[in-house]
């Protein structure tokens, strides 16, 4: 597993309180951490997410399917 470093998280949402996305933003960053990232030479300057949510997703399945898209991106430029 390689070290990751991120310097800044954006997100752009609609719908959710300030509170829901500082919670959605740790969600995202606990979810990050957890997981196995791929080793990879290559250092990318920013990743985009854009995903399509199903009406009363949680927080945590929010951040799940962040967490996966982003992962696949990672894994996709190894």
């Amino acid at each position: 597993m390689s070290d990751v470093s991120i310097e800044r998280l954006s997100l752009h949402l609609s719908g959710l309180s300030e509170g829901e996305g500082r919670r959605l933003t740790r969600l995202i960053a606990d979810g990050l951490a957890a997981a196995s990232v791929p080793n990879s030479t290559e250092s990318r300057d920013a990743l985009q997410s854009n995903i399509k949510l199903r009406s009363g997703c949680s927080l945590q399945e929010i951040s799940d399917q962040i967490v996966a898209d982003l992962l696949g991106q990672l894994e996709r430029s190894v």
